[in-house]
């Protein structure tokens, strides 16, 4: 048997956790499809106290059929919090690349949204929101047909999830810790992506959420990917300093399964202190026989030397106010002297005589009566010539716009949310709508 020339491969062979196989030997290829898509995404940040690192990176099954990548990734800092967004197009939509692109993208924005006008995310909206927006990018790229306003909506989720898909997890980190910690809710939103953890003085990942495995407090087993129907699951943990939380696709969690085993003790050994970019790199792309999926991972890890906050002390309760001794009270007096110049201006508005109703409103002491003869404290009111509508101000966000205007242009502002109208499955309950929830792809071993 003829060896292969790893001589110009783009890692070194020994850049492998377990058995590599013949992945070293895979020469990496390309195609129309893989336009304006990377092979690999690498990002780097400091928000404040917590340290970031992030790479996307084309799988060797889809490097040797010159596929592109369809993992996908998303980063929004904002005033107080770090939002996140990791997504895995389903491989059986040629299109899967820009569902998962768009649905990170949508994520982070909609979750920050959400966060600075309620000060926390409805995950069940969020993910009907970010299927909306899959079907109408679909529908502007013509990767699906155009719908008619009056389409049903779940019609033209089935005829975009023919061509993209895509599983959704994504991770709101405070940026302030508190005495617990930096507190991180992560949400499951669609599909089998995971998130672990690497605790102080722990060497395996501890799965906090999503993945195949059961070990997590949030788990999943199938596929059921967005645009469709989704039932979030979310999670809170809390950050102690020197702390890790990853996210990661399905590339990194199937290999890694519940931690333990030797690729997921090998990144907890590597991952203890955020690494070196370059190092980053290697290791999203390490050889590892039968594993040949995307990859993405985005890691945060808080600070060792931060110093958290001091509990706050408990509030002792508010001593007790003895009732304040009852004085009699004086007697009222009747007179109309003594009455408030609001009563005195209806007593003497009714003592005079009036010959004919007024045409218009009568100025009486404190107040007036109208064409009516009804009387009102304060002055008359003055008109107002009537002014046209002013148009409200054009939102900032053009994301959010687009989501908040579910409508087109033309429509009215009571028009109801389409997304509203995804079918779903209530527990205990058959399916509303059989075959739309049938429709489910498998994932690539």
């Amino acid at each position: 048997m003829t060896s292969v020339d790893t001589t110009w491969a783009p890692f070194e062979p020994t850049n492998a956790i377990g058995d590599a196989g013949r992945q070293p030997e895979i020469q990496s290829v390309s195609s129309d499809l893989n336009v304006g898509v990377a092979d690999t995404a690498l990002d780097f940040l400091t928000v404040g106290s917590l340290e970031v690192r992030a790479c996307s990176s084309r799988g060797w099954s889809h490097r040797y059929k010159g596929t592109p990548r369809q993992d996908a990734y998303s980063i929004l800092v904002g005033d107080d919090v770090l939002v996140v967004a990791v997504a895995d197009g389903v491989s059986e939509g040629d299109y899967s690349q820009v569902a998962a692109d768009t649905a990170a993208r949508a994520t982070v924005k909609l979750a920050a949204n959400d966060i600075a006008k309620n000060g926390t995310v409805d995950w069940s909206l969020l993910a009907r929101r970010v299927s909306l927006r899959i079907v109408e990018e679909a529908e502007y790229r013509q990767i699906a047909p155009s719908a008619a306003p009056e389409t049903d909506i779940n019609d033209r989720v089935r005829a975009v999830r023919s061509k993209m898909s895509t599983t959704l997890i994504a991770a709101v980190l405070k940026r302030s810790p508190s005495h617990n910690g930096v507190e991180a809710e992560i949400s499951v939103i669609a599909g089998d992506s995971a998130a672990y953890q690497i605790l102080n003085g722990s060497d395996v990942l501890t799965p906090v959420g999503g993945g195949k495995e059961l070990g997590g407090s949030i788990s999943s087993t199938s596929v059921k990917p967005l645009p469709g129907p989704a039932n979030p699951e979310a999670a809170t943990i809390f950050l102690q300093p020197g702390e890790m939380l990853v996210l990661g696709t399905d590339g990194l969690g199937d290999p890694a399964g519940d931690g333990s085993n030797d690729f997921g003790r090998e990144l907890a050994n590597r991952w203890k202190t955020p690494p070196t970019i370059d190092q980053f790199l290697l290791d999203i792309n390490v050889y590892r026989r039968s594993f040949d999926d995307d990859r993405t991972a985005v890691a945060v890890w808080l600070r060792p030397d931060v110093v958290l906050p001091d509990t706050p002390p408990a509030e002792a309760p508010a001593p007790a106010v003895p009732p304040a001794a009852e004085s009699p009270e004086p007697a009222a007096d009747t007179s109309p002297a003594s009455s408030p110049l609001i009563v005195q201006a209806v007593a003497e508005a009714e003592t005079e005589p009036t010959s004919e109703p007024a045409s218009g409103p009568v100025r009486v002491a404190a107040g007036y009566t109208d064409s009516e003869g009804l009387w009102h404290a304060g002055d008359p009111p003055r008109e107002r010539p009537a002014t046209p509508e002013t148009m409200a101000p054009e939102p900032s966000d053009d994301l959010v716009a687009v989501l908040d205007a579910v409508t087109p242009p033309e429509a009215t502002a009571s028009a109801p949310d389409p997304s509203a109208e995804l079918s779903a499955e209530d527990p205990g309950t058959a399916p509303t709508d059989p075959g739309f929830q049938t429709i489910e792809f498998p994932k690539e071993s």
